[in-house]
């Protein structure tokens, strides 16, 4: 028999109340995904020691840099410490895949707002942690949160788990 494979999920979809606002956005198509795979939550703000509730953090372009600062005074620059996260996180875990939240800073893929230099808000920046995931380990499936809900992404995503070797 083959042994089950793990993905990392956002733990804030798993029903865990670790969001900026201390509520969560559990998804009950996500939890079924226990049927497939073991799951492992993930929650890299609460991780690097940011607590719940907290205050919002952001994504702020700083010449050719993202960076991903606190929204409070003063200001505090997270971008290392959640890089340095995200590489002992896949260096811990033996995944095969994620399932992140959309539009976070810390976890999003070219959704989540993001400043740049001149103050303008963008709607297509990358979480920092995603980013680093994505660097670390460039063929590793990944699915937004938002797209479970479309039958042919999570197909797709779940074939993807299947068939990655690290």
């Amino acid at each position: 028999m083959p042994q089950i494979k793990s993905i990392a999920i956002s733990a804030c979809l798993l029903g865990h109340k670790v969001r900026y606002d201390g509520d969560h956005q559990e998804n009950t198509i996500i939890k079924q995904l226990t049927e497939h795979f073991t799951i492992i939550p993930v929650c890299p703000e609460v991780e690097i020691g940011l607590g719940v509730p907290r205050a919002k953090i952001e994504l702020h372009q700083q010449g050719t840099k993202i960076h991903l600062l606190t929204c409070t005074q003063p200001v505090v620059d997270l971008t290392e410490k959640m890089m340095s996260y995200a590489e002992t996180f896949l260096d811990n875990s033996q995944i095969s895949g994620f399932i992140l939240k959309d539009k976070s800073p810390s976890c999003g893929v070219d959704n989540c707002k993001q400043w740049n230099e001149k103050g303008k808000m963008q709607r297509n920046g990358t979480g920092i942690f995603t980013a680093a995931i994505l660097k670390l380990k460039p063929g590793l499936p990944m699915l937004q949160s938002n797209l479970v809900t479309q039958a042919s992404d999570l197909d797709n995503f779940i074939q993807q788990v299947a068939a990655y070797e690290d």
